[in-house]
C-alpha cells in the first residue's frame, strides 16, 4: 500500500492498519498466544465480531467503553474494534491507586475487564452509568489442552459475577449482542478523541494523566515508521515481535503490536508481566522486536551473564530492533548489555529512544542496523536522533531555543500529537503551546543532532543560594565513584534541604560500606552548595528495584524515606 497522502481524506487507525493486514494475505499469523497461532484473517473476523457487539450494546459514534487489563488478543480486537465504529477505548492505567482510577472510567457506559484484575476495580464497577460489564478471561484464546485446564478454575473463580445482572461472560455478549446487522464503520472524524491512553506518571509532578489520541495522529505516527523503515527496515515480513507491556502503555501498543501487523509480522503475547518472565520469553519467542524500560533489560543482561559464567552462552542472533525505552539506563550499563549483545551473536546494539504517551510513542531513536558504535562518553544515554516526523527543540526558562550541548527543555513538535490531557484543560494549556510539546524534561542536543535526557525539571532541591540542583546530578556524581553501579536520589517529604540516594554497589566490591560512605560524603561536599546535604545513604547489592513495566520503582523508594 502506498503511504496516505498529507491531503487525503483522514481515515481511522482501523481502517489503516486494516489495508496492512489484508495485504499480507493471511501469510502470516497475527499472534501466537500461549502457544496458539491466531491468524490474521482470524484478527479481522474477531474485531468485526466485537464491532457488532458494541453496536449492539447500543453504543454510538463518540461514546466511551473502558478497557481495563493487560495484554491480551480480545484487548486488540476490542480496542479496534471500538474504533472501527467511532467509539472511543478508554485504557486506564493498570497502576493507578483506587481513587485514581475512579476518576479515569470517565463516560463509559461498558466496561470490559481483564477477570484478574475485576477486584482492583470492583468498587468503580457497582456505579449506575455501567450497563454492562464483561469479564475477559486470559484462557479464551488459549489452545487446547491448555485452556482445558485453565478454564474450569476461571469459571469458579467468577461464578458470582455472573449472577450479576449486569455481568457476562465474552461469549454470553456475543450470543446476546453479536447479532447486530446494522453498519459498523464509522468515518474518522478529524479533531475527535479516538483513544484514551494514560501516561506512564511522568507528566504533571509525578502524576499519571490521561490523554486523549486522535485517528490522525496515530495514522501520522504510522506513516513517519514507514519512513523510518526505509533504514535497516526493523519491521520486516515474516518476522516477530513480543507484547508484554500493559495495553495503556501506548508506546509498546505502538511498536510492538499496530506496526508489526500493518508490516505483516507476528505478535507474541503474554498477559504475564515481571521480570522472570520476561527473560524467559525472550529465549524462548526468540523475537526480532522488543521494547522494554532499562531495568528490564538490565536483569535479562545479568541472566545472560549467568549462563555465560555456567558455559552456556546464548545464542542471540534473532534480534533486529532490541529496544530500551520509557526509561534507560546508565551509559556504563549500556556498554557492558551491547557488549554481552556482541558477545551473544546479536547483529545490532540495543537502541535506546526517547518517546511519549503523547505523541503515540516514538521521538527519537538511536537506531543503526548494524554494528556497536556508540556514546558513551557523557552521563546519560544517548537516545538518538528524532524520529521521521518529529521535531526535537531544546530551551531555556524564558523560551529561547538554545543550541547544541546546552541542556534546557525539551520541547516536541510533531503532527502525531495527543489533543490533550483528558479533563485537565490548565494542563493542556501549559503544556501544548503554539505547536510545541513541554515536556518538563530536560536534555541537550548534540553536534550531530542527537538527543540526551538528563530527568524531570520538577526532580531538584533548592540551596541557600537558591540555586536548583537536580536530584539526577546528584546521582551522577554519585555514579562517579568506582564503588558505585547505580543510584536514586529522593528528597524526604517535610525536609526541604535533606537527601536521601539509593546506592547500588558493584558486585566487585569488598571494601566496607563505610569507606564507601565517607568517600560519598567528600564528593557530595565537594558537589553541593551550601545548604545541602546527604542525610542518609542506602546501599543494595542489586539492581535498583522495578515496577511491573520494568521502570525504576520510585514510589517504593519515596516511601522508604
Amino acid at each position: 500500500m502506498q503511504a496516505k497522502k498529507k491531503d487525503s481524506l483522514p481515515q481511522t487507525l482501523w481502517k489503516f492498519l486494516e489495508h496492512g493486514i489484508l495485504a499480507d494475505g493471511n501469510r502470516h499469523d497475527a499472534f501466537v498466544y500461549f502457544g496458539r497461532r491466531i491468524s490474521r484473517q482470524t484478527l479481522l473476523e474477531q474485531v468485526y465480531q466485537w464491532a457488532r457487539v458494541i453496536k449492539g450494546m447500543g453504543l454510538k459514534e463518540g461514546d466511551e467503553l473502558l478497557l481495563y487489563g493487560p495484554s491480551l488478543p480480545e484487548f486488540v480486537y476490542i480496542m479496534l474494534a471500538a474504533d472501527c465504529t467511532g467509539v472511543t477505548a478508554n485504557l486506564p492505567n493498570l497502576m493507578a491507586d483506587p481513587e485514581a482510577l475512579d476518576a479515569m472510567v470517565g463516560k463509559s457506559r461498558v466496561a470490559f475487564v481483564f477477570d484478574g484484575l475485576e477486584k482492583q476495580i470492583r468498587t468503580t464497577l457497582c456505579r449506575e452509568q455501567f450497563e454492562h460489564v464483561v469479564i475477559l478471561s486470559a484462557t479464551r484464546s488459549m489452545g487446547n489442552p491448555l485452556k482445558r485446564i485453565a478454564a474450569p478454575l476461571n469459571g469458579l473463580k467468577h461464578l458470582s459475577l455472573r449472577l450479576k445482572a449486569k455481568y457476562m461472560t465474552a461469549d454470553a455478549a456475543i450470543r446476546r449482542f453479536g447479532h447486530y446487522e446494522g453498519p459498523l464503520e464509522a468515518k474518522a472524524v478529524k479533531g475527535k478523541v479516538a483513544f484514551i491512553f494514560c501516561s506512564s506518571g511522568t507528566s504533571g509532578h509525578g502524576q499519571a494523566n490521561q490523554i486523549g489520541m486522535s485517528d490522525e495522529a496515530m495514522v501520522a505516527m504510522c506513516l513517519n515508521a514507514l519512513t523510518f523503515n526505509q533504514k535497516g527496515e526493523p519491521f520486516r515480513e515474516g518476522t516477530t515481535s513480543y507484547w508484554h507491556l500493559p495495553p495503556f502503555v501506548c508506546t509498546g501498543m505502538f511498536v510492538e503490536v499496530v506496526a508489526p501487523l500493518y508490516k505483516g509480522m507476528t505478535v507474541y503475547i503474554d498477559p504475564r508481566v515481571g521480570v522472570r518472565q520476561f527473560i524467559k520469553n525472550i529465549l524462548a519467542f526468540r523475537p526480532q522486536i522488543v521494547l522494554t524500560p532499562g531495568g528490564n533489560w538490565m536483569y535479562f543482561i545479568k541472566h545472560v551473564d549467568r549462563l555465560i559464567q555456567r558455559g552456556k552462552r546464548p545464542d542471540l542472533s534473532f534480534f533486529r530492533f532490541p529496544v530500551m525505552g520509557g526509561e534507560g539506563c546508565t551509559p556504563q550499563a549500556l556498554r557492558h548489555m551491547n557488549e554481552v549483545l556482541e558477545a551473544c551473536g546479536s547483529p545490532v546494539a540495543l537502541t535506546s529512544g526517547y518517546g511519549l504517551s503523547e505523541t503515540f510513542s516514538v521521538c527519537t531513536v538511536d537506531y543503526e542496523p548494524t554494528g556497536f558504535d556508540k556514546d558513551y562518553s557523557r552521563p546519560v544515554v544517548c537516545v538518538g536522533a528524532p524520529f521521521p516526523g518529529v521535531t526535537i527543540g531544546i530551551f531555556d526558562e524564558d523560551g529561547n531555543q538554545l543550541g547544541c550541548d546546552q541542556r534546557g527543555e525539551i520541547r516536541v513538535k510533531t503532527d502525531a500529537m495527543t489533543m490533550g490531557y483528558i479533563n485537565n484543560p490548565e494542563l493542556t494549556r501549559e503544556r501544548l503551546q503554539d505547536g510545541w510539546l513541554h515536556t518538563h524534561d530536560l536534555g541537550e542536543l548534540d553536534k550531530n543532532g542527537k538527543l540526551f535526557v538528563y530527568g524531570r525539571m520538577e526532580q531538584y532541591v533548592v540551596a541557600d543560594s537558591g540555586e536548583k540542583v537536580y536530584l539526577f546530578d546528584i546521582a551522577n556524581q554519585l555514579r562517579e565513584d568506582p564503588a558505585v553501579n547505580d543510584a536514586l536520589v529522593c528528597q524526604p517529604a517535610g525536609k526541604e534541604r535533606a537527601l536521601v540516594a539509593h546506592v547500588v554497589l558493584e558486585d566487585t566490591v569488598r571494601e566496607p560500606e563505610q569507606a564507601v560512605r565517607s568517600r560519598l560524603d567528600k564528593r557530595m561536599a565537594d558537589f553541593l552548595p551550601a545548604g545541602l546535604h546527604m542525610d542518609i545513604y542506602r546501599f543494595e547489592r542489586e539492581h535498583l528495584r522495578i515496577n511491573i513495566v520494568g521502570k525504576i520503582d520510585r514510589h517504593h523508594y519515596h516511601r522508604l524515606v
